[in-house]
Formats: C-alpha cells, sequence, structure tokens
C-alpha cells in the first residue's frame, strides 16, 4: 500500500439482487480505491459483503459514505453501509492467513447453542478466531473455523483439550495446520 493511501474496512447488507457487487465496487474505482480483500455471502436472501479497500490520503470516510449512498438512492433495494478506517500501527503486512493458523471443524447434531458452545472453547484457550462459516443440513450442524493458535502455550495441550470437550459435548472436531488443509481441499486448476 502506498504511503499516501489509506485503507478502509467497508459493511454491506442488502436484500439480494443482481448487481450489488458491480455497483458497490464501481464506486470504490470511482474514487480510486482498490480492493484488496472481500468476504461476500448471501444469507436467508439477504446479501452480506465486507470488504478492504484503499483509498487517496484526500479521500475521506465522509466521500466513501456519500458515494455509497448514491448505490443505495439507485438501489431497488436498501442498502445499509458501514465505513471504519483502519488504523494500522506500523506497515500492514498484507498477510491475511498467520503462520501458525489451523482450521478447526466442529460437526454434531443441530441444536440451539452450537456456535456459542465451540467458540466457548476458543475463548478459553486463547484461541483467535479469524473465519467462520457454518452449514446446516439433515439434521447436522458443520462449523468450519479458521483459527490463529499462536497465543497459545502448546498445540498438544490444545489437541488434549478438543479430545475432553469433543467427548464432553458430543462433537466430532478436528484441528488441521491451515496449510494442510488448503492442499487437500483446494482445487488448482491451470489457467490457459
Amino acid at each position: 500500500m502506498n504511503a499516501k493511501h489509506q485503507q478502509y474496512v467497508i459493511s454491506i447488507m442488502s436484500r439480494d439482487r443482481v448487481g450489488i457487487v458491480h455497483d458497490v465496487s464501481q464506486s470504490i474505482c470511482d474514487l480510486n480505491g482498490n480492493i484488496a480483500d472481500i468476504r461476500q455471502s448471501v444469507l436467508c436472501g439477504y446479501f452480506t459483503m465486507i470488504l478492504l479497500a484503499s483509498f487517496p490520503a484526500d479521500v475521506s470516510q465522509r466521500d466513501i459514505e456519500r458515494k455509497l449512498a448514491e448505490v443505495d438512492a439507485r438501489s431497488e433495494t436498501a442498502i445499509d453501509v458501514a465505513v471504519k478506517k483502519v488504523d494500522v500501527d506500523g506497515k500492514p503486512s498484507g498477510k491475511s492467513i498467520p503462520d501458525n493458523a489451523y482450521v478447526l471443524t466442529a460437526t454434531g447434531p443441530d441444536r440451539v447453542g452450537f456456535v456459542a458452545t465451540v467458540s466457548s472453547f476458543c475463548a478459553d484457550n486463547n484461541i483467535n478466531i479469524l473465519d467462520l462459516s457454518t452449514t446446516s443440513a439433515h439434521g447436522e450442524y458443520v462449523m468450519i473455523l479458521i483459527t490463529d493458535l499462536s497465543k497459545c502455550p502448546s498445540i498438544d495441550d490444545v489437541r488434549r483439550g478438543l479430545q475432553e470437550f469433543s467427548k464432553e459435548k458430543g462433537l466430532r472436531i478436528v484441528l488441521q495446520h491451515y496449510n494442510i488443509f488448503r492442499a487437500v481441499n483446494e482445487i488448482n486448476l491451470p489457467i490457459r
């Protein structure tokens, strides 16, 4: 990122419709913004997106909010927007996944409190959740977390704790290093 640029986290939510990604990304482009990272999903008919973008120093948070308000004004569905300036101490690393990242997969019967139960283990063991996805089908609930274990004293202690926790809570839990998870689960197609 150029020293004369500022980074912002932008959150978007709206009833889903065709064209939202284009409308938002074009508005950012119109302000000479560069999108670095996006997470987007549709949940129960609602479009949700969070993105990280850098803008020239002369583009203010208010400028971004006004530009995205124009998208809302033209949209057939109301768009909720939040813009937050990123306070960067020192030079940003550009890495979104730390070296000590692990993927934790928890599976079990769908029930109230599933996410709270699994996340309690993480909080109690100083495990930071970086990314979280869940799905439910046929009475089974699956939760996949990308976690940072850099503040944990020992991976062996975490593994032992997870074994006890999974038995106590009736869950199937797998913990594997992020790089191994990626190697096993990503499909890399050649680009021609």
